[in-house]
């Protein structure tokens, strides 16, 4: 029997608000500093696909992950640090939410 799991039920960080980026195909965007609890931060991308980068490296069409518009995804604090964004038209909306156990 494993006595180390941890069951990991997120709630929002207390003292944190929401953050909207705004990359476009030109300028990169990461996450504002982070409050001290977080653990997690989900995130959509609302309009315009973009691409992400978490090795500190800077995003293009030929550098990151590939995100699409209406969908939604959840990065590590630490990940999150390290997140930076680029549209891959337009502008992209990014709409995030810290989070905490």
């Amino acid at each position: 029997m494993n006595s180390y799991v941890v069951n990991l039920y997120l709630k929002p960080t207390d003292g944190a608000t929401s953050q909207r980026l705004t990359p476009d195909t030109t300028t990169t965007a990461g996450f504002a500093p982070l409050e001290r609890g977080t653990k997690a931060v989900t995130f959509d991308v609302q309009t315009n696909d973009a691409f992400m980068t978490i090795d500190g490296s800077t995003p293009s069409s030929t550098n990151g992950h590939k995100l699409y518009a209406g969908r939604a995804y959840t990065l590590s604090r630490e990940a999150a640090d390290l997140a930076a964004f680029i549209a891959a038209s337009g502008t992209s909306v990014i709409f995030a939410s810290e989070l905490t156990n």
